[in-house]
C-alpha cells in the first residue's frame, strides 16, 4: 500500500488549526479543496484552499460531534465541482499520539465519500482527523473503495515539520562519525531528517556543483541532479569534481556529479537525471524531491522551476550571479566590471513567489525570447563567472537546505531574499511580501496534475433538489 501525504501550504495550516481546535459543546468540521498527483510511493494530496462553515450552517445536536445542513454540502461541492478539486472533511482530536476515525467517524465517512466521487470521480476525498502530532484519514481515492490509512501531513513554513504517517515508524542517525561536528549544531533528530530529504538540485554547472558538494558532505539522503549537458572545457575554471578526462571523454554533467557524491559520501544515494526541465523525465524527478535547488541561468528555467514548486507544494532555493562588464571601449582595451549581484531566493508554497516580487514578469520572459515562443530560446552570448562568487551563494544555498530540514534557526521571521553583492562579499536580506493579487499564486498554488473531466459532469444523489439535509461527525 502506498503512503499517502497531505501536503498544506505556508499560512494555510494555522489558519486551519485555529479552525477546527476551538473549545465548546461539539468540534467544529472544516473542508479542505485539493488536487491530487503520485509518485512512485506516494500519492501526494495537494491542500489549495479550505472553506469554513459559518455558525448558521451548524444544526443543533445532543452530542458532542457536529451536525450542519446538507445545503451547505452542496455548496462546497459546486466549488469542487466548478475547480475540479477532491473533498476533504476535517475535524481534530486535540491530543499527542496515534489518532484515528471514531466508529461514528467512519460511519458518516463512508456515507459521504461516495456522494463526493460521484460529483467529482477523478479527484481522492476524505475524511480527516488531525491530532496534536498525527493525523489519519479514511481516504477515496479514484475510482477505489474507501480505505483507512495512517496519514503523513507536511506543514509547510520557514521550517518544513512532517508528522510521518506510522506513528511507529523511527529513525536513528548513522552511527558514523562522519556528521559528529555537524550534529553538535543540528542534533541527532537534524541528522536523521536529513537523512530521510531528497534533494533535487536543476543545473550541475558552477553553482550547482558546488551545491551537491555540499549536501553530500551534509549527509542528505538523496541528491537528484537534472541537467542534460555534457561538460566541456569552460567549466573546468568552475564546476567542482570535473577533471580534464571528463572534457576529453565529453561525459555527461551527471556523471561527473554522480562520482563526486561517492567519493565524499557512499551513504548519498545520488540520482542521475540527464534530461532538461520540463521534459517528462525531469518533471517526474523533480516531483519526487522534498527541495529544489535551482542552479539555472535564463528565466524561462526558473518559470518552469517556480511552476512546479507551486503546483506541487516543494520549497524552492534559487541561486544565481551576475558579472556585469562595462562596454568595450574603442581602443580595444579588455572591458572593466561594472557590478557583481546575484540573489539567495528561498521561495516556500503559500508565500511569495518570484511573480510576486518582481522577479519574473512577461515583459522580461518576452525580453528573453524576442516576444518569439519558447522553442526559438537563445542562451545568447557566454556571460563572465568566477567560481568564488558562485562558491558563496552556494554555501548560502545548502545553509537554506538546512533550515528547512532541521530548523536550526529559531528566526521564523528571517529574510528569504537575499542579495548579494560581490564587491563587498556580503549578502543582504531583504523583506518580500506575498502579494495577494498575484495571479499567479492564484492559478498554480496546489494544481497539482490536470484533472480533464466530461462537461456533462454534474451533481446527483438528490444533490441538486435543494433540499436541507444533515449529516455527522463524533469524537472519537
Amino acid at each position: 500500500m502506498n503512503e499517502v501525504e497531505l501536503r498544506i501550504p505556508w499560512g494555510i495550516g494555522q489558519t486551519l488549526k485555529n479552525a477546527i481546535v476551538v473549545p465548546g459543546r461539539y468540534e467544529p468540521i472544516v473542508f479542505g479543496l485539493v488536487s491530487h498527483t503520485r509518485i512512485p510511493d506516494k500519492h501526494l494530496l495537494l491542500l489549495r484552499k479550505l472553506i469554513i462553515p459559518p455558525p448558521d450552517a451548524y444544526l443543533p445536536s445532543t452530542g458532542h460531534g457536529a451536525k450542519w445542513k446538507g445545503s451547505f454540502t452542496i455548496e462546497v461541492l459546486n466549488v469542487a465541482l466548478r475547480e475540479r478539486l477532491g473533498v476533504l472533511l476535517f475535524h481534530a482530536h486535540d491530543h499527542r499520539g496515534k489518532v484515528s476515525l471514531s466508529p461514528d467517524d467512519e460511519q458518516s465517512a463512508r456515507a459521504l465519500l461516495p456522494r463526493f466521487q460521484v460529483v467529482m470521480p477523478g479527484r481522492p476525498h476524505a475524511s480527516v482527523v488531525i491530532g496534536r502530532d498525527h493525523a489519519a484519514c479514511l481516504l477515496a481515492l479514484p475510482e477505489e473503495e474507501p480505505l483507512m490509512h495512517a496519514l503523513r501531513v507536511r506543514w509547510l513554513g520557514p521550517h518544513t515539520i512532517d508528522w510521518v504517517g506510522d506513528y511507529r515508524s523511527s529513525s536513528k542517525p548513522t552511527t558514523s562519525r562522519i556528521h559528529d561536528r555537524q550534529i553538535l549544531a543540528i542534533r541527532g533528530p537534524g541528522q536523521v531528517l536529513l537523512q530521510r530529504t531528497k534533494v533535487a538540485v536543476v543545473g550541475l554547472g558552477g553553482g550547482g556543483s558546488l551545491v551537491v558538494k555540499l549536501l553530500a558532505r551534509m549527509g542528505v539522503g538523496e541528491i537528484i541532479g537534472i541537467d542534460p549537458d555534457v561538460a566541456d572545457q569552460t567549466n573546468r575554471g568552475r564546476m567542482a569534481g570535473l577533471w580534464w578526462i571528463d572534457v576529453f571523454l565529453k561525459r555527461k554533467k551527471t556523471k561527473v556529479m554522480a562520482r563526486l557524491a561517492w567519493l565524499i559520501n557512499r551513504s548519498v544515494r545520488f540520482t542521475e537525471v540527464p534530461y532538461a526541465i520540463p521534459e517528462q523525465n525531469a518533471l517526474d524527478a523533480a516531483k519526487r524531491a522534498d527541495i529544489i535547488v535551482g542552479c539555472v541561468d535564463s528565466l524561462h528555467a526558473r518559470s518552469d522551476l517556480q511552476a512546479i514548486s507551486w503546483r506541487y507544494l516543494i520549497p524552492y532555493i534559487d541561486i544565481g550571479a551576475r558579472i556585469q562588464l562595462e562596454p568595450v571601449p574603442e581602443d580595444k582595451q579588455e572591458p572593466r566590471v561594472r557590478a557583481i549581484g546575484g540573489n539567495v531566493q528561498t521561495l516556500i508554497p503559500g508565500g511569495f513567489c518570484m511573480w510576486c516580487a518582481d522577479f519574473l514578469s512577461q515583459e522580461k520572459l518576452d525580453a528573453e525570447t524576442g516576444r518569439r515562443s519558447r522553442s526559438y530560446f537563445d542562451k545568447g552570448a557566454a556571460q563572465a563567472q568566477v567560481v568564488s562568487f558562485n562558491a558563496l551563494l552556494a554555501g548560502q544555498a545548502a545553509s537554506e537546505v538546512l533550515q528547512l530540514v532541521t530548523g536550526f534557526s529559531l528566526n521564523d521571521d528571517r529574510p528569504l531574499f537575499k542579495k548579494y553583492n560581490g564587491f563587498d562579499g556580503t549578502l543582504e536580506g531583504w523583506k518580500v511580501l506575498k502579494n495577494p493579487l498575484c495571479t499567479f499564486c492564484q492559478n498554480e498554488l496546489s494544481a497539482g496534475d490536470a484533472l480533464w473531466l466530461s462537461e456533462t459532469s454534474q451533481l446527483n444523489e438528490g444533490g441538486t433538489d435543494g433540499k436541507e439535509r444533515s449529516h455527522h461527525a463524533s469524537q472519537g
